[in-house]
């Protein structure tokens, strides 16, 4: 508890006597805040067994729990609340969602905790879909979908049967003849994709991150190689055998 009272007094005198920290505003720390979440997005896309990329880690939670102090620190100082009441709203939280851990309500699966999580955020609305903020990035906001209705039987019951129905929006995708029909089956297309994301536990994101830093490295190669007498799917290839990917 030392070193986070010490932290906080940083954070504080920070506020006091740096030029820049003491002209910063929620609004001028909003674009810090996305940045460092995707900087920490980006450090998890790239997580190995390596002490190294596990320090990188540590680093950049680090920079994120910047951004919360900081944020706290200014409402503290506008007499609105301080990191002691946002600690105290989360722990009022976590004990009231999770019943079956501080109440001893019984609960046997993953599963069932879900559907109880959604049971008690759905408290004040009409439908568990209406605390959704649907100003998330669309990858985000369709990951909280399909979880929501995982928790009302709207799911498969497997990764295969994910996996099909992808297939059979790519093949509608395939058929379909118009501009804005292609446009809305490509949705779909999308919509599946991130669903079967969800049976394999995969975060769309951190893969999609993974797969373009690949894609990145191979064209580096070719762009390394590259003549007037290339032929770049040779090249191409090259660069897959010799597994240039990271």
């Amino acid at each position: 508890m030392n070193d986070f009272n010490n932290l906080l007094d940083i954070v504080s005198q920070l506020r006091k006597e740096c030029p820049w920290d003491k002209e910063q505003t929620h609004e001028s720390l909003a674009k810090h805040l996305i940045e460092e979440s995707y900087e920490l997005l980006d450090t998890l896309s790239n997580l190995n067994d390596s002490p190294e990329s596990f320090n990188d880690f540590k680093e950049e939670l680090g920079d994120l729990l910047l951004q919360i102090l900081l944020h706290s620190e200014i409402a503290s100082e506008n007499n609105y609340f301080s990191i002691i009441e946002v600690i105290n709203s989360l722990q009022k939280k976590l004990i009231k969602r999770h019943p079956h851990v501080f109440n001893k309500k019984n609960l046997n699966s993953s599963e069932e905790v879900e559907k109880q999580w959604e049971e008690i955020k759905k408290e004040g609305n009409k439908s568990i879909f209406d605390d959704i903020n649907t100003k998330l990035p669309p990858v985000n906001t369709a990951f909280k979908v399909q979880r929501k209705a995982k928790t009302l039987n709207l799911s498969y019951k497997n990764y295969d049967e994910a996996l099909d129905d992808l297939i059979s929006e790519i093949n509608e995708l395939k058929e379909a003849t118009t501009l804005e029909d292609r446009k809305s089956e490509l949705g779909d297309v999308y919509f599946s994709l991130i669903n079967v994301s969800r049976y394999l536990e995969a975060d769309p994101e951190i893969e999609l991150k993974k797969s373009i830093q690949t894609f990145i490295n191979r064209a580096k190669y070719v762009e390394k190689h590259i003549n007037k007498e290339t032929d770049i799917n040779v090249l191409w290839q090259e660069a897959k055998k010799n597994q240039i990917d990271s």
